[in-house]
Parts: structure tokens; sequence; C-alpha cells
């Protein structure tokens, strides 16, 4: 099948081409800035385009039979907002799958997004998936947890945090907040699996790991996998609030936002019925998913 891939600089999207390249399909990567090198092999294209853009879009979806939308942004910058680059971008690119006669739309969302969704990342998700719903295409939404792998942001971000820390581990709140991580090559399998598949046809499937862990369990293994015995510091939810809103006033993008304490709070947990459901597949504990790249 001839398929294009939005957000292929992503973290997620580097790793569902090479898992759709591995099935075989024919795949058109969409960049901003297109390389001199693009293309890599005859099934394997690079062409410019940018979600902001209908005209560009449509001149990428030529030719195409399904589109997996993966551009996303976890906080706002001046440039970009949740509003422009999630909610409008995506009404761009199913503009663009109808204008091209393409024919299957693979969203990827977030758990935990709803219609009574708090945050605006939520929110701007929710209208996105409400629009490929509506489209008209034949669609399938994942909603995946907490997202982990190598050159993933969060755990990335962890590690810096427990290795350069001199003494202690900050942590928000009392850390007891639960987080279903789920190891990227299982979740880009299973996209990658849907996409010839009838029964995933109109369906928002939730992807989580295994286990749902505590903010605290997650700090521990992941100390216990770099072998560093540092102790935890909490800090109150007033204050991280306090100071986000700090931040916020001050930088774009905040390095922490009021939404991001909110949806932490919340935790980030999944229903993983349909995923067991649909796939066959056992899903990688938050440990053994970190032993397999940290080493």
């Amino acid at each position: 099948m001839k398929v294009a891939v939005t957000g292929v600089g992503g973290f997620v999207g580097g790793h569902l081409v090479r898992a759709l390249a591995g099935r075989n399909h024919r795949l058109r990567r969409l960049v901003y800035r297109r390389r001199s090198s693009s293309g890599d092999k005859a099934h394997h294209e690079e062409v410019a385009a940018d979600v902001h853009d209908v005209s560009s879009l449509i001149k990428a979806f030529e030719g195409i039979e399904a589109v997996y939308h993966l551009v996303g942004i976890i906080v706002e910058t001046r440039k970009l907002t949740f509003e422009k680059t999630v909610a409008g971008g995506t009404e761009n690119v199913v503009a663009a799958c109808r204008e091209c006669g393409v024919r299957r739309i693979v969203y990827l969302s977030a758990a935990g997004t709803g219609d009574e969704a708090e945050t605006k990342y939520h929110q701007t998700k929710r209208r996105a998936e409400k629009t490929v719903i509506e489209s008209g295409l034949d669609y399938t939404i994942f909603r995946p947890s907490l997202i982990f792998g190598p050159g993933d942001g969060f755990v990335g971000m962890l590690t810096k945090m427990i290795t350069r820390s001199p003494v202690v581990v900050p942590v928000i709140g009392d850390g007891r907040y639960l987080l279903q991580p789920v190891y990227i090559d299982d979740l880009c399998e299973v996209m990658s699996g849907c996409l010839t598949r009838e029964d995933c046809l109109g369906r928002i499937i939730e992807v989580g790991g295994p286990e749902r862990l505590s903010y605290r369990e997650i700090l521990a293994i992941l100390k216990r996998v770099l072998n560093k015995k540092k102790r935890n510091i909490y800090l109150p939810w007033w204050f991280m609030k306090m100071n986000a809103a700090i931040l916020e006033t001050f930088l774009k993008p905040a390095p922490l936002t009021g939404d991001q304490i909110k949806m932490l709070r919340s935790g980030n947990i999944c229903d993983n019925s349909q995923l067991h459901e649909l796939f066959d597949r056992r899903m990688t504990p938050f440990e053994e998913g970190l032993r397999k790249y940290m080493r």
C-alpha cells in the first residue's frame, strides 16, 4: 500500500516509518524541509509539506492510499499553538485527504483525551479526533499512554535529572499518580499492523503497557536500571503551580506549564481491552523495555 506519514521527524514518527517499511509498504515521508539526499530507496520517498498549508498537503498526498497523521506538540510556542497545529493541522490533513481521494487515515491521539478533558492539549486532541471521525474516511485512532524508548522525551528527561542531580531527585506532589508506560516498539507494531485490517476501522484504541505504575515506582525502576541511589524530594502542588505560572508569563515555550501539572496530577492510564481483542501481542514491561536500550 502507498502510505504517507506526517510527523516523521518526531519520536514516534521515526520508529513508525521503520515498522511500516518492515511490512513492505511504499512510504512517503512528509517533512518540513526536504533534504537534498531525500528518499533512500525506491519504496521510500521524502516530500516537503506543512500541516498548516493545505496546498502543500494536497501535493504530498497525490497517489496516496492511506495517511498516518502524527504531527502534534506537547507545549505551545510563540508560533505553534494547540489550536493551530493540533486542531487546525488535522483539519488541513483531512481536507487534503478528501481532495486527493485518500481512503484511510490513522491518527495518533493521546490517552486522557475526551469530551470532559480539562487541558488545552487534550481538548484540541479531541477536536482533532472528531475531525477524523466526521471526515467520511476509513479511520483508526490510537490513544497511547506515556510512550518510552530510545530517543523519547520523558524518560530521557528523567534520566538526565537522576544522573545530574548531586543528591536528590525532585518529585511533583506525592508521586502516587499512575502512568501506564508503553514501549515504542509495541505501539508502532500495533499501529503499523492495523493498516490492512477491516476490524480496526472506526475504532478508538487505547494503548498502554502491561503495568500501571506510580511516578514513584517509575523513578525507582529507572534508578535501579541506571544504578543510581538518590533520594526523592517532594515538592508541593501549590509550589509547582506557582512556578509554572511564572514560567509561562515570561517564557515561550515554558519548561513547565499549568496544563502539564494538571495532566500529571490526573495520571495517565488506559483501558487495553480493545487492544487485546484486536492484537495478539505481549506488551513490554517498563523495566524490560528500559534494559533493551539502556546498556
